[in-house]
């Protein structure tokens, strides 16, 4: 009769078979985590550039509206735009860089988020020290003195880059310099249509 084998079942990984593994995951992390790190910078901006268009928008349409002044401009004042940004209405015109309060007659409406440190926010005015967005009860970006305010914040991280533009009537449009290198570079005017 024949002996009866009995078999044996072995559980586990060689030695071998775990290094190798572990060598082919390494190399794949090694490409994986650049380009996922790139797609990350790129959604980043792209996101924060449509808050921003956004959050535009809604202050030319409230101070359109509700026929009220309705300012635009970074949550602390020393920290500049990457602390966030707060909208909110008011009675006066605000142009000067606002605090985060609101004074007791205004109302706050909307507060974004701060950044991330990954990324760099530049808010260039058509005038000096010029840090907020005022829209007149019109509609119309406006300092106190009636006189046009438009700019441009660029939002940067890594080597993607938008911009995105408020003309000379509020307006916002997002451009990539990349895309668009005649009239989206970080040189062209900022009064665009």
């Amino acid at each position: 009769m024949l002996a009866m084998k009995s078999f044996r079942s072995h559980a586990g990984f060689t030695l071998v078979e775990l290094v190798v593994v572990l060598s082919a995951i390494s190399l794949l992390a090694v490409f994986a985590v650049p380009a996922g790190l790139n797609w990350w910078q790129r959604e980043t901006v792209v996101v924060l550039a449509d808050r921003f268009a956004s959050t535009v928008s809604l202050a030319q349409t409230l101070s359109r509206n509700q026929r009220v002044w309705v300012h635009l401009g970074p949550i602390n004042a020393a920290q500049g735009w990457p602390s966030g940004w707060a909208l909110y209405m008011t009675s006066s015109p605000q142009t000067p860089a606002t605090p985060l309060e609101p004074g007791a007659d205004d109302v706050l409406i909307h507060v974004s988020p701060p950044m991330v440190p990954a990324v760099e926010f530049t808010f260039t005015a058509s005038q000096r020290d010029v840090d907020t967005l005022s829209y007149s009860p019109v509609g119309y970006s406006r300092q106190r003195n009636g006189s046009q305010l438009y700019g441009t914040l660029t939002i940067r991280s890594g080597m993607h880059v938008r911009l995105v533009r408020i003309n000379a009537a509020g307006r916002a449009r997002i451009c990539d310099p990349a895309q668009d290198t005649k009239t989206c570079s970080t040189s062209a005017a900022a009064e665009d249509s």
